[in-house]
């Protein structure tokens, strides 16, 4: 583990501003200005919660056209959008997992990989920890403290690709899955693999509530489990097949998990009776990463644009946008996507689409702001904050930057 001594260089904000920007906030998730509503201030896992919905009823992020607040260069392959505890931003590449403020981005610790091993999943934070997928000489998944000293490393038999889930904090499980086709329960406290069972293909999405574990595998399977204990270990309840792997799983209120394939589509499969029959299914677009799954509309980007579908039927609701190849992010009454074509940057929507019919709308989009290069990740937001990185534009480097409305 390393510590700088100092804190990153500043960087002069692109684009210019629209009229109407509020005055800016202090850059504090902890005091949590600048977000309203039920939920946490924070983001700590990729997909928002375990359940995966990709959705913080909180009213996160920028309210009006931000300006850059901080920029700090990062190297390596980034391997999803940067997670949010309290007060510190988490981003790990192939080969470092970094640690940032929320405020000004000063970086408070990294870690390296070695030159055999490297890191495969985003970052999950809890409480207690700081969870990775890990590759190499240890393959499995790590545990640092929130100071960066490691704290453990439960082992697995190949790559970790799905971010860890922990469906309930005061509880000392959590569950991790790799591409040798395993899902294990895994000790918080130590490590300890506690049971594994074969979801027979390889794990790309994980999602979990309570005592319900789905998995999602490259071959379109998504399977859901019950956790029967350590004893018993789990217990199948339904499993599904459709064609393309997937992409994207959530896990609703009512058991039913929303789930999106490559080439396929996006749907909605039935828990209760009915498990696993599909309630819904649309066959376009095929998301890119995770959905949002509001409380009325589920929200899917497809590099073609951002399109909104009836919670409850289905039905398209609206669509807009250009080159999103990276998940969305809900917060409140916005959705916020990446633009990642060259000259790409961030924008808001209004969930409800503004008004109008289709892929025309008025009153849709909230703002846009330019980045210097393309976005890479999905957009985080948490307290009045909204985290990204991009590419840099010609020559740059890659960077991770803070947006805040002024």
């Amino acid at each position: 583990m390393t510590r700088p001594d100092a804190g990153p260089s500043r960087r002069a904000f692109l684009g210019a501003l629209g009229a109407g920007a509020v005055a800016g906030l202090a850059g504090c998730v902890g005091a949590d200005e600048g977000s309203t509503g039920d939920g946490r201030a924070d983001w700590p896992h990729p997909y928002f919660s375990p359940e995966g919905a990709g959705y913080n009823p909180r009213a996160t992020g920028p309210a009006s056209k931000p300006s850059e607040s901080w920029g700090i260069d990062v190297n390596g392959l980034e391997l999803a959008r940067p997670v949010v505890f309290d007060e510190t931003v988490y981003l790990a590449t192939s080969d470092r997992l970094r640690a940032f403020s929320v405020a000004d981005g000063t970086e408070q610790w990294s870690v390296e990989s070695d030159s055999q091993s490297g890191f495969r999943s985003s970052v999950t934070v809890d409480s207690e920890r700081v969870y990775v997928g890990h590759v190499g000489a240890r393959t499995g998944v790590l545990a640092y403290t929130h100071d960066g000293e490691e704290a453990w490393h439960a082992p697995t038999e190949s790559s970790v690709w799905a971010p860890v889930v922990r469906p309930e904090p005061d509880r000392d499980r959590l569950y991790a899955s790799d591409t040798a086709g395993n899902l294990y329960r895994v000790r918080a406290s130590d490590g300890a693999v506690e049971w594994r069972e074969e979801v027979f293909g390889p794990v790309r999405s994980l999602a979990a509530r309570y005592d319900t574990v789905v998995a999602g595998t490259e071959g379109g399977e998504v399977v859901a489990l019950r956790d029967e204990g350590v004893e018993r270990g789990a217990t199948g309840r339904w499993r599904t097949k459709h064609p393309g792997g997937v992409q994207a799983l959530a896990i609703a209120e009512s058991n039913d998990v929303f789930a999106g394939f490559f080439g396929a589509g996006v749907a909605r499969l039935r828990g209760g009776l009915r498990a696993g029959a599909v309630d819904w299914h649309r066959e376009e677009p095929s998301p890119h990463g995770s959905l949002v799954v509001g409380p009325r509309r589920v929200f899917s980007t497809d590099g073609t644009g951002i399109d909104a579908f009836d919670k409850r039927a289905g039905s398209p609701s609206w669509a807009g946008g250009d080159d999103f190849f990276a998940p969305p992010a809900g917060a409140g009454d916005t959705v916020f996507v990446s633009d990642t074509s060259d000259d790409g940057g961030v924008v808001a929507y209004d969930a409800g689409g503004g008004v109008g019919l289709g892929d025309t709308r008025v009153g849709a989009e909230r703002w846009r702001y330019d980045l210097a290069g393309r976005a890479l990740t999905g957009p985080t937001p948490a307290g009045d904050a909204l985290f990204v990185v991009e590419s840099g534009g010609d020559d740059g480097p890659r960077r991770l930057v803070a947006l805040r409305a002024e």
